[in-house]
């Protein structure tokens, strides 16, 4: 990668070749509708295909009436000084070439689960809406902007996702002199849409549920609730990760694809009751063969098993709607109301941080009440 030559020594620039001397820029008070403001303007030397080119800069510093000339003229500067000290110049590229290379060159060092969440997130999002905008242009303002779009729309994770992609995209960037910095380092993220959090189902609704299902639907939703296992590790679990023990977590289905684990916490152990594991083995089948698949041996889509063999049984039944994630959070809400250790909590779940455990709990009433009598008779026991 070129650098930019010192003051007063010469440089190509296009076909020839120039001087380079020490700029000052120009401040320049502009009018507008929504108030005046201080811009900058100066030449900054991009990289074009590997050649020299100067462009012209225009950058808004603040609002006149938020600050003065002087203040204006020494960020000006704080701008102009490492052009002028020779700083290494980035190459002129737009976002849609920083994506594909990003693509091609960063996200093919990762593992599978991570390639496909950042390229899909950054696909669906934010491809579309940068395509055709050269890098250099973009500013902290522009992606404070955009990820202010998706605020009544998107959750708080969904956000959470996005500014991660770009965090990927543009701290890439910058490795690769693209960029000077990352125009996403200090967003702030909305609010977003407020967060429909799973149903918890009581093991009385589960029991009815599964007395009243067919198999194999049946055993998908008894092991689902016994173990609190993830969907994706459900629909990834195989004969052989299946015996006397319990249920072995080794690997996922993620996106239709057979992986790892969601974390290195994830693989574990999960012991099972002597009546579940009763119920499976009436279904065994061949070691390597997925304990839940289509007809075709091929993996189950688990959505359109649930809207179309489990949700009308569960509707006639009188049970709210519910998600494969319910039995999840559900078995956790479970084990906390019935005073099962935290730590063994996070264990069954595969969870990282016990934190997360907590975050899927839902105390029951019956235990709020007894908390309360027990607080009430222990501080009203010596009144009488």
């Amino acid at each position: 990668m070129s650098a930019i030559v010192p003051v007063g020594e010469v440089f190509r620039i296009r076909k020839g070749t120039r001087m380079r001397r020490m700029q000052r820029g120009s401040l320049k008070y502009m009018k507008g509708k929504r108030g005046d403001s201080w811009v900058g303007r100066y030449l900054e030397p991009i990289l074009v295909n590997g050649e020299l080119h100067m462009v012209h800069r225009s950058r808004v510093i603040g609002r006149a009436d938020q600050i003065s000339k002087d203040a204006a003229a020494r960020v000006l500067d704080s701008w102009l000084r490492p052009l002028n000290d020779g700083a290494t110049p980035v190459e002129l590229v737009s976002f849609d070439s920083l994506y594909q290379k990003w693509v091609a060159e960063f996200l093919s060092t990762h593992r599978d689960s991570t390639r496909q969440f950042y390229q899909q997130t950054a696909k669906y999002y934010i491809e579309p809406y940068f395509k055709d905008v050269p890098l250099s242009e973009l500013r902290p303002l522009d992606i404070q902007m955009f990820i202010n779009r998706f605020a009544r729309t998107y959750s708080k994770s969904v956000l959470k996702h996005i500014r991660a992609a770009l965090n990927s995209l543009f701290s890439t960037a910058v490795t690769w002199r693209y960029l000077k910095e990352n125009p996403a380092a200090g967003l702030r993220l909305p609010p977003g849409k407020p967060v429909v959090r799973a149903v918890v189902l009581t093991p009385a609704q589960i029991s009815s549920l599964v007395k009243t299902l067919l198999s194999p639907y049946r055993e998908m939703v008894m092991l689902a609730a016994v173990t609190g296992m993830r969907p994706s590790e459900l629909w990834g679990l195989r004969w052989v990760d299946v015996d006397e023990n319990g249920v072995h977590v080794r690997q996922r289905l993620y996106r239709r694809h057979i992986g790892e684990t969601k974390t290195k916490q994830s693989v574990r152990t999960i012991p099972l009751a002597s009546e579940v594991l009763v119920e499976l083995n009436q279904h065994r089948g061949q070691p390597d063969e997925l304990v839940f698949h289509s007809s075709s041996g091929r993996p189950i889509r688990g959505d359109e098993v649930l809207h179309e063999h489990i949700l009308p049984v569960a509707q006639k039944l009188g049970l709210p709607a519910f998600t494969w994630r319910s039995f999840r959070r559900s078995a956790e809400s479970f084990m906390h109301n019935n005073g099962v250790p935290l730590k063994a909590q996070s264990a069954m779940l595969g969870h990282t941080n016990v934190n997360t455990t907590m975050l899927y709990a839902e105390t029951s009433e019956e235990s709020k009440r007894a908390a309360a009598v027990a607080l009430g008779q222990s501080i009203c026991a010596n009144l009488a």
